[in-house]
């Protein structure tokens, strides 16, 4: 019975979003409220879910004939900080005007989709699920009514109708192959189908599909399309997508096509590499400040999939850990540089603005995020990066791990050169404006999350390691019984 409180998680913000485009007052507060109580419900059943996943099987159908959901600590966790996360942005934008409020509903599908991403069990079904955010994420990305949004929603929506295509073709060559979607199933005839021709190009089409989703290489309609959503939105956007897309990659390459390492993870190692490249070139050229914060997305894409491509156990936990935390640190960034751009009127590294003087306090809360994305201890971004660079080490990558450590420093030399640029000097022509209280209680929990997954790092690194390959599998099979 307790096994049907994972679909709380898609079924709170479904409902919460259907009574947001019905009642129109207290819009706001319910999505916040909504989203928290299915956050803290999701962080709760991830630790539940520790010793065993939670498995349900719709219609009583067993899989591979049904629709299967599955939770285990790392599921539930992303989608527990998924929501806990929207919640404490929604909050941030309190006090915004009333017409902005209209994008609520599409937020809330948005965490459908998301969360249905993180949960689901079957390939088909996590077709489904990107569908439902990549639709809703189309609204926020056009409404407005602006005609700079509509523009950048071109590449964007292409690139994605592009990239459903491909998903598309490639759930009809694996059915064909295989005869099954669900990953427990497939994964068993992966593994006796063996690495055929048909089989690689299959796993090479998996992976095409989800770098364009997650910015691997293909990063080209993620800067543009960025840059000109509102504060929260981005916010959403930089936490949220990307990382979905990062998310299954670590399940299909881990679970089900891990008998095609041999040539998957070379190519993740390689686009991993130039992802990291990219990135930096990007935040060391850009005085725009929010292309350059989009470049830090790519760059931590590229860090995260090196930890997958490695393919060992430190680099895999490293990879999960420093997912965590970016999905709080980017969201915390975006919100900063939001407020910077939006509210204080500074959009641009040029010159010297002297904000430390009227909010030392927003200050110094960038400066500690600036710390957290280099890798600096004890700040949220040292443990899962040390564990990645631990593994490229094993796995003898040598020059990937090179890049990763000189990848964190431009990160970290780019934001800090932002921070002098921005907040010292003499006082700049900004608007004179004081940031709410609540808005700094939300920067500062945000970053007090961030740095708890350090804190508590080495609790979490033993629940990420619960479960290898054969024994998630064996529970999916078995409905999740021992």
């Amino acid at each position: 019975m307790m096994n049907n409180l994972i679909l709380l998680p898609l079924l709170i913000p479904l409902l919460a979003g259907l009574v947001t485009v019905l009642y129109k007052p207290y819009r706001r507060e319910i999505a916040i409220t909504a989203s928290a109580v299915a956050g803290v419900l999701a962080l709760t059943l991830s630790y539940h879910a520790v010793d065993d996943m939670m498995v349900i099987n719709f219609g009583g159908w067993q899989a591979p004939y049904g629709i299967q959901f599955a939770g285990d600590f790392i599921s539930l966790a992303l989608s527990g900080i998924s929501l806990v996360l929207t919640s404490l942005i929604l909050l941030y934008g309190l006090n915004r005007p009333e017409h902005e409020n209209a994008q609520l509903p599409f937020i809330l599908f948005l965490l459908v989709g998301v969360n249905g991403s993180f949960l689901t069990a079957d390939i088909f079904n996590l077709f489904v699920q990107f569908e439902v955010m990549l639709l809703a994420s189309f609204v926020l990305m056009a409404i407005g009514n602006r005609a700079v949004q509509f523009k950048a929603s071109i590449p964007y929506v292409v690139i994605n109708i592009i990239g459903s295509w491909l998903f598309l073709a490639a759930i009809a060559m694996t059915y064909r192959l295989y005869g099954t979607l669900n990953y427990a199933h497939l994964s068993v005839r992966v593994q006796e189908h063996g690495m055929s021709e048909h089989a690689i190009l299959i796993a090479l089409l998996y992976l095409l599909v989800f770098a364009l989703k997650s910015a691997l290489i293909l990063f080209m309609w993620l800067p543009k399309s960025y840059a000109v959503l509102s504060t929260e939105n981005s916010a959403i956007f930089s936490a949220l997508l990307t990382k979905v897309g990062v998310y299954a990659m670590i399940r299909f390459f881990t679970v089900i096509f891990s008998v095609h390492a041999a040539v998957t993870h070379e190519v993740l190692l390689i686009g991993s590499i130039l992802t990291m490249v990219i990135g930096s070139i990007g935040v060391l050229a850009y005085r725009s400040i929010k292309y350059m914060i989009c470049y830090q997305i790519i760059l931590s894409i590229g860090i995260i999939l090196f930890g997958l491509s490695t393919y060992t156990d430190a680099g895999l936990q490293g990879a999960q850990l420093y997912l965590m935390n970016d999905m709080l640190t980017k969201g915390l960034l975006f919100l900063i540089t939001g407020t910077i751009i939006r509210d204080l009127h500074i959009s641009t590294l040029q010159g010297q603005h002297g904000l430390i003087k009227k909010h030392p306090l927003l200050g110094a809360i960038f400066l500690m995020v600036t710390l957290t994305i280099g890798g600096v201890p004890p700040f949220g971004g040292f443990a899962g990066k040390l564990l990645i660079i631990e593994g490229g080490l094993q796995d003898e990558s040598y020059i990937g791990t090179l890049v990763v450590i000189i990848a964190s420093l431009i990160a970290l030399y780019a934001l800090i050169r932002m921070f002098l640029k921005v907040f010292f000097g003499e006082d700049g022509k900004t608007r004179d404006y004081d940031i709410p209280q609540h808005q700094y209680g939300v920067l500062i929990t945000l970053l007090c999350l961030s740095i708890g997954i350090t804190l508590f790092a080495q609790p979490l690194i033993e629940m990420l390691s619960h479960f290898d390959v054969s024994h998630y599998n064996q529970l999916l099979l078995k409905g999740g019984e021992k």
